[in-house]
Formats: structure tokens, C-alpha cells, sequence
């Protein structure tokens, strides 16, 4: 009589019970679970896992749920909205039919603990706590470390130039993405934590605190000033006198709702500050708006290592409102008479080998087009504003940690995070 074949909870079939299966000569081998992250977790800046939290709303307990996502990321239902969701890209369904929502779920579970009053996961703090900690900037880097600082008992102190808590989230993302009513619940959770908020309060301005100053007060002080300050950018030396930024344009436009309204503008970058002016200018009657980017543009032949750093919906709907998108393309030339500009030279871009496994984008000769524009925006990207961080950033355009942990080489007790921690650290 047959045995009948006996599967394991790890899906091998017990000795002898599998004599029915034509395996090969691996049938006697007994595979071994191997416990990794899941790919959705792992591409996540924020560090969510969303395989973790997922599962609990499947089980029907979404309070579980959110409280699994805030243990990592107190903002859910801003980043819900904003996140360009890279999980979403390294989400194994998406080989099988589509990636799972994971955003969308984020940005419901986020907006359902705020209807229903949810706090957030935290031991009861009882007494004065030993340790105190400034942090420095109160963006989206600053208020999850606040989070963190406080559920473990340390006193948190955190500082801002800015009137209110936010940082770029408050001053440079359009109320269409981000309603300010989610922006102010998800921070006055936080704030409310016993978390002192200090405004008003630029460290390192003249006759202002200093690092040295807070490191003299606190047991320790984390670094999340942000990157506010837009690149240096020109055209082979040449700059528009109309020229302006476009994280600064958007800043203004969301302060006091006013922007220039030349006939057309071609904005050169590729992410998410570039797409949000597009969409504005166009919004404000500008009849020609153009987005001239490196990168290839979301669609079923992209490479996704090579594709436009924005929410994919955000794409979708700025084509629909009109604006028109050059992929892999920059600007080589701008056409001024004098230092007015009236249109602007672009070229297409390839990737080629550029050694050492590298690849580097070449202008293609015999591409070039003109494009009849009254103003050109670079959106190429931020940096650290400098003042009051020379010492610390020396040449650097953001903090370079000495270690995994953050630290400030030569620094004892000064951590970095968020957008203005850089990318490379040294051993450790």
C-alpha cells in the first residue's frame, strides 16, 4: 500500500512519504527556511514593514494595524499622501498582476486614527527623565525623532525657525497634496507627547543658540534642519535675470498665493518640487507648461531604475492637466537677447558605460530642439542651508555621519538625520 506523502509546515515531505513525486535526487533534501525582510520593507526609507502591519489588517484589527506602522513612522497619513512609495516597486504581487496598495491603505489607516481619536502606542512617562535632547529642525525628520526620543522617556526639546511645526511638508508641498487639517493632527499627536516645541528659533543665526550651545544644555542633540537651500544651477555660466528656484517659487506661491505668469516655462528636474510647480503654474493660467527631465518617463516599458522620482498619480494627472514631459532630455543651451530669455535648447540624453560598472548620461548629438519659453525653472534638487553649520559641513552639501548611528565625526552627542544626512558613512 502507498504511504500517503506527509507535508511539513515548511512544505518538504516527511522521509519516505514522498516516493510518489518524480523529484530528482533532490528528493531526500530537506530545505531550510531562511528569515529575510520582505522586499516591500527594505525598499521603504521610512523602514515600515508592510508585510507586518498588512497582515494585521487582513485579520480584521486595524488599530493593530496603525499602531505596527507609527512604531516606525508617527506620520502615516502625510506620507500616506506624499510618499513617492518605493515599497510599492519592490512589491512581489506586482509580478503576478499589480503591487498592493500599501500607500493608500497607509493614507486610510492614517486618516481613520484621526477621525477616531487613536494615540499613539506609548508606555505611561511618569516622572522627570533623566536625559534631554534638542532636535533641531521640526520637519518630518525632526518630529519622528521627537517621537522616538519621547516613547523611551528622554526629554525632547525641539527647535525651529519656523513659526509652526512642518518644516517643508508645511511651507512647500500644495494643499491639493497635503491638506494642512492632517499636516496639524498628525504633529499635535506628536507635540502632545510632552514634547517642547520651541519657534522662532534659527540655531546658528547671529546671536542665536548654537550646536555647541545646545550640546552645553542636553545630554545629546540630533540635527534635522532639512535641505532648504536649492543647488547652484546655470547654463555654461549663463543665468536668466528672471531667474528663480523652484522650491523657493513654491514656498511663496503656498505663502501668499502669487506666482510670475510668463506665456510659457519649461522647468528642468525631475521630482516631486518639479511636478507641483508644473501643476501650479498651469493651475494659474500659465498657457505653456513644459517639464524637462533626465530621467525616462512611468509607463509598461520603463526601466525603473531610470524613471521620473515622482507619485505615479501625481505624473498621471499633471499630463492630463496639460503639461507636457520631455524624458531624457536636459537643457544645453539658453537663447537670451542680453540677459532676457526667449527660449532654451534641449538635447536628448543616453546612458553609456562610464567604467567601473558605471553608467553616466551623454548628450546625443543631433537631437537638439528649441523650445520658445519666457522663463526657465531649475528644480535639480536641495542641499543644507550652510548658516551656522560650516564647521560641520566643511565643503559637504549635506552632514556626512561617521557611522550607521548618525554620528558627527569629532562630534560627541550630535546626530544627524532626515533629508540633511548624507549618503555615505564610515566604518561602524
Amino acid at each position: 500500500m502507498t504511504t500517503p506523502t506527509t507535508l511539513t509546515r515548511g512544505c518538504y515531505a516527511e522521509a519516505g512519504t514522498s516516493l510518489e513525486f518524480r523529484t530528482g535526487d533532490w528528493r531526500t533534501e530537506k530545505p531550510v527556511h531562511v528569515h529575510a525582510a520582505a522586499p516591500c520593507h527594505t525598499a521603504c526609507p521610512a523602514g515600515e514593514d508592510a508585510q507586518d502591519w498588512l497582515a494585521r489588517l487582513q485579520e480584521g484589527n486595524p488599530r493593530a494595524a496603525w499602531e505596527t506602522i507609527v512604531r516606525v513612522n508617527p506620520l502615516p497619513a502625510v506620507t500616506g499622501r506624499v510618499c513617492p512609495h518605493p515599497c510599492e516597486g519592490g512589491c512581489n504581487r506586482g509580478a503576478f498582476d499589480g503591487a498592493v496598495n500599501i500607500h493608500g491603505l497607509e493614507r486610510w489607516l492614517g486618516d481613520r486614527a484621526l477621525a477616531e481619536g487613536w494615540t499613539l502606542p506609548v508606555d505611561a512617562l511618569t516622572g522627570v527623565p533623566d536625559k534631554r535632547v534638542a532636535v533641531v529642525g521640526a520637519g518630518p525628520g525632526g518630529l519622528s525623532c521627537a517621537w522616538h526620543l519621547r516613547r523611551r522617556g528622554y526629554a525632547v526639546t525641539l527647535y525651529d525657525a519656523l513659526p509652526e511645526a512642518g518644516g517643508l511638508c508645511r511651507t512647500a508641498i500644495p494643499l491639493n497634496r497635503l491638506p494642512r487639517a492632517v499636516l496639524d493632527a498628525e504633529i499635535k499627536r506628536i507635540l502632545d507627547l510632552g514634547v517642547e516645541f520651541v519657534p522662532h528659533t534659527r540655531v546658528g543665526a547671529p546671536g542665536a543658540l548654537t550646536v555647541s550651545d545646545l550640546r552645553s544644555r542636553h545630554d545629546a542633540v540630533f540635527l534635522a534642519p532639512g535641505t532648504g537651500r536649492s543647488r547652484e544651477w546655470s547654463v555654461q555660466g549663463a543665468v536668466p535675470e528672471n531667474h528663480r528656484a523652484a522650491l523657493a517659487l513654491l514656498q511663496e506661491w503656498i505663502a501668499v498665493g502669487a506666482l510670475p505668469t510668463p506665456r510659457a516655462v519649461a522647468i528642468h528636474g525631475g521630482g516631486n518640487t518639479a511636478v507641483d510647480l508644473a501643476r501650479v503654474f498651469k493651475r494659474a493660467g500659465v498657457a505653456e507648461v513644459h517639464l524637462i527631465t533626465a530621467s525616462g518617463l512611468p509607463g509598461p516599458d520603463a526601466d525603473p531604475d531610470d524613471v521620473l522620482n515622482v507619485v505615479p498619480r501625481e505624473y498621471v494627472q499633471a499630463v492630463e492637466e496639460g503639461i507636457v514631459f520631455h524624458g531624457h532630455r536636459t537643457v544645453q543651451r539658453l537663447l537670451m537677447r542680453g540677459s532676457t530669455l526667449f527660449g532654451l535648447e534641449m538635447v536628448a540624453l543616453r546612458k553609456l558605460p562610464a567604467g567601473g560598472g558605471r553608467t553616466s548620461r551623454v548628450p546625443f548629438e543631433g537631437t537638439e530642439s528649441i523650445l520658445h519659453v519666457d522663463m526657465v525653472i531649475p528644480a535639480i534638487g536641495e542641499q543644507v542651508d550652510p548658516a551656522g553649520f560650516e564647521t560641520l559641513l566643511g565643503a559637504a552639501s549635506t552632514f556626512r555621519p561617521a557611522d550607521r548611528w548618525g554620528t558627527l565625526a569629532g562630534q560627541d552627542g550630535v546626530f544627524v538625520g532626515g533629508d540633511a544626512r548624507g549618503g555615505s558613512h564610515g566604518p561602524g
